[in-house]
């Protein structure tokens, strides 16, 4: 190996080990989709932390540690063994896996996670659904949207009608009284958080769908976004690891 390449098989000695560490990827659809989700809750409970970009999520072998399954968003955080007493990196993957996390962690008094049971239970149920169904259904959805040169067949047109589906769920649910937002009524919750970001009109437009279809979904949406740690997060997952080109021009689209 050329001495003068970084060993990719190292953790870099860059990556903070006194805090919570947030790895994500250059901007991209699918990227960005996941990694705004605990970036949503770290901007609103006002964590401490770093964001370290991966290149490669395949050749940086040492990031296998952290997530086995390769993807961002992953965290790495710094915890207290149980057993021994002794500090230790805890390694937390999957974005709605970071989502319960930071809020068991920093969200003291549940406003975002429950603040009891029956909150709780309402909140997973959302969110496990989403997980499930939109979550999965759009991942899927948004890497099969890219490559031009691949014959896939009808499976775009099946997957579309599994994300109206959702869509259907989700505005049947926002349509009840005084249901304001996802799970609890009158207060953003992790669940929000979530499934905002492939339940919105960039999403809808990019699949050929018109959002005013759902109407109180797409006014849960504008809400949504303009929480400012919303907003903030939004801001920031669009551009990482865009050079100065590409930021001027995604500067000049907004």
């Amino acid at each position: 190996m050329d001495s003068m390449q970084p060993d990719l098989s190292v953790r870099p000695t860059a990556i903070p080990e006194d805090k919570l560490v947030l790895y994500v990827k250059k901007a991209s659809p699918t990227s960005t989709a996941n990694s705004v989700k605990p970036l949503m809750l770290i901007e609103a409970l006002g964590i401490p932390h770093a964001i370290h970009l991966i290149e490669s999520t395949s050749k940086e072998t040492w990031f296998h540690a952290v997530n086995p399954y390769k993807m961002v968003p992953a965290m790495e955080d710094t915890d207290i063994d149980p057993a021994g007493g002794d500090a230790h990196r805890l390694n937390i993957f999957d974005s709605s896996a970071c989502l319960v996390y930071l809020a068991e962690k920093y969200d003291t008094e549940g406003l975002y996670l429950g603040k009891n049971l029956h909150e709780k239970t309402v909140i997973m149920n959302w969110l496990m659904s989403y997980t499930a169904g939109l979550g999965a259904t759009g991942k899927i959805w948004l890497l099969m949207k890219m490559p031009k040169d691949v014959d896939i067949g009808e499976s775009l047109s099946v997957l579309l009608k599994y994300i109206r589906t959702e869509y259907n769920f989700l505005e049947m649910r926002l349509k009840e009284p005084g249901q304001i937002f996802m799970a609890l009524p009158g207060r953003v919750t992790i669940a929000d958080f979530a499934i905002l970001p492939l339940a919105n009109e960039s999403i809808a437009k990019s699949a050929d769908l018109d959002f005013n279809e759902w109407p109180h979904l797409k006014a849960w949406s504008e809400r949504v976004s303009a929480l400012p740690p919303v907003a903030r997060a939004i801001y920031r997952v669009t551009r990482f690891g865009l050079s100065d080109s590409e930021l001027a021009a995604l500067d000049k689209m907004n």
